[in-house]
Order: C-alpha cells, then sequence, then structure tokens
C-alpha cells in the first residue's frame, strides 16, 4: 500500500512528534521540503542520524539533514567532474587505437569482424555477440540522419559522406565506450591500457564499468556517500590494494572495491598526478565542512559509510 498525501505542514509533524526531531522553526522545515522535498532530503539522508527505535537521535535537526545532502551534492560534483576527465583520455586513446588499426572510414567500427565477440565460452560468446549488435546499432544511429542535433556530425557527414571515430565517439556516453573498448581485439585494448602503469587491458575493463555506474549516479542526482556496486561490478583486486594493507574478506579487499573508495583508487591510475591530488584535497575539504557542519556525524562514522580507510589521505596520496 503507498503512502498517503500529507501537507507540507503534515510532514513537519511527523517529523517533529512521530520521529522526534528538534523542529525549532517550522517555516525554515517547510522552507527546505519545499526547495528539496521529502523523499530527496529526508528520506534520502535520514539513515545516519537514527536511532535504533526510529527516532532522531537528540538534537538532530533539518540542518543536520541538509549538512549532509549538501555533502553528498558536492560530492558528485567531483567525482563527475574528474570522471568526464578519464572519459575525454580513454575516448581520445581509444580512437586513436582503433582507427590505427582499422583505418577512418566509419563503416570500420560499424563491421562486426573489428570486434572480438567469438570466445571459448559459448554463453560469453553469445552474450558478446549481443552487445556487439547493440553497440554497432548505436554507432550507426548515431552517424546516419537524422543526427540528434549533433551539428559536428551532420557536418562530417554532409562534406564527407563519413564520421570518423574520433568524431562519432565524442557523442556516445561512458558507458558505450565502456562497452566498446571491453569488445575490442586485445592490441587495441593495450594499446590503450599501456598509457595507464600498473593497469592491464583487462582490469581497464572493469574500472571503466565501474566508474560508468558512479558516473550515473552522479549524472542522475543520486545518493553516492555510500554507493555500493555490489560484488558483480566490483573493480578488480589492483597493486595499491595490497599496499594500503586493507585486508580481504573471501576474495575482496574490504575496502576499495566497490564502494566509493574504489572510485578514488580507479582515480590513482587513471589521473594525472596534479589531478589526483586536487581530487583528494577537494573530498578531503568536503568531509572536513560536513563535519563541522553537523556534529551528528563523526569523521569515522561517514569514512565507514564511504569506504574509506581511517587514513585514507595520507595513504592513497603517497
Amino acid at each position: 500500500m503507498s503512502k498517503p498525501f500529507k501537507t507540507y505542514e503534515e510532514l513537519v509533524i511527523k517529523l517533529r512528534d512521530d520521529k522526534k526531531l528538534s523542529v525549532p522553526d517550522e517555516g525554515r522545515v517547510i522552507e527546505l521540503l519545499k526547495k528539496h522535498s521529502y523523499f530527496s532530503l529526508v528520506s534520502g539522508y535520514k539513515t545516519l542520524f537514527k536511532q535504533p527505535n526510529g527516532e532522531y537521535r537528540p538534537g538532530t535537526t533539518i540542518e543536520d539533514l541538509l549538512a549532509l545532502f549538501e555533502f553528498d551534492d558536492h560530492l558528485r560534483d567531483i567525482f563527475f567532474h574528474n570522471i568526464q576527465i578519464i572519459e575525454k583520455h580513454i575516448k581520445s586513446l581509444l580512437s586513436q587505437a582503433f582507427v590505427e588499426k582499422y583505418g577512418y572510414d566509419q563503416n570500420a567500427y560499424l563491421n562486426p569482424n573489428h570486434y572480438h565477440l567469438v570466445v571459448s565460452d559459448p554463453a560469453e560468446t553469445y552474450s558478446r555477440c549481443g552487445e556487439g549488435r547493440r553497440l554497432i546499432q548505436n554507432l550507426g544511429d548515431r552517424v546516419h540522419p537524422p543526427f540528434e542535433h549533433k551539428q559536428y556530425i551532420e557536418h562530417q557527414w554532409k562534406q564527407h559522406r563519413n564520421v570518423p571515430l574520433w568524431v562519432t565517439i565524442k557523442a556516445v556516453t561512458l558507458g558505450t565506450t565502456s562497452i566498446f573498448y571491453s569488445l575490442c581485439t586485445q592490441d587495441v585494448r593495450i594499446a590503450v591500457s599501456k598509457e595507464f602503469p600498473c593497469v592491464t587491458e583487462q582490469q581497464l575493463v572493469g574500472i571503466l564499468d565501474f566508474l560508468t555506474r558512479v558516473r550515473n549516479v552522479c549524472a542522475h542526482n543520486e545518493r553516492l556517500y555510500d554507493f555500493n556496486s555490489g560484488p558483480t561490478r566490483a573493480i578488480p583486486a589492483l597493486p595499491l590494494h595490497g599496499q594500503l594493507h586493507i585486508g580481504k574478506t573471501k576474495s575482496y579487499y574490504r575496502k576499495g572495491q566497490r564502494d566509493l573508495f574504489a572510485a578514488v583508487v580507479c582515480f590513482k591510475y587513471l589521473l594525472s598526478p596534479d589531478e589526483f591530488t586536487s581530487a583528494l584535497q577537494q573530498i578531503k575539504a568536503e568531509i572536513k565542512a560536513l563535519c563541522k557542519k553537523t556534529k551528528q556525524i563523526p569523521e569515522t562514522k561517514i569514512l565507514k559509510c564511504m569506504g574509506f580507510p581511517p587514513n585514507w589521505y595520507d595513504s592513497i596520496g603517497l
């Protein structure tokens, strides 16, 4: 049964009387509910402030929830920005490597024979062939009329009746780029991965898939700080995991393979040193700002939710 509709005033009463949220200013609560919605602000960020009985911890106000809400918003900006840097870099390397092998004619990337679709496992071959068909259909839709308001693609088509991959790849998502890379022949994948020290082509497949999940959370304004991809979309174990002495649970490290810290591990490998340092400093600043705005969340607690080790900044920044 769906929950009944409540007015803003009724929601304030629910928070104050039923959930024991401290409400010194009802007008301020209504203002924030109007701006952000109850579902986004309260339902999305209440967990860290609740007691086992479902009531808020004594002294918790709407400003505490807002602090966590805004912290998450700022985190999304940081992670989205850095994933975009990586996305542009991968697209540049991938289009260069593919065209160098198969040529700049658009039929090259629309040809299923130029991908590694058949493998020893029949079930995996079936899956890869399906992905290959969808990928080629996606790319083909980009380079034939109508052009979805992509003037740079339309220009290439009108002038040359050919849209090279380095043009087409600009119009596709990171998810499509990730699939493209995973389906390429090994030599093309290696030509890309060799630009990132200590990352194999197979590890890069997993990293790009994982970053796609994080990117989508950021793009759709979903909750990020406690992100977890689950074991099937975890990033591969990398040398850095062992260097951080995180420890394992069964076959996975306890932190840094499926949580938000895993994205930071990816940044370590795929960003330049200056870009990585800047990302770390911004994340650290946001954590400090959150703990200054609300005393209801100790730094150790928010780090645990994010999957960050207690000494994350010093250990991964080396």
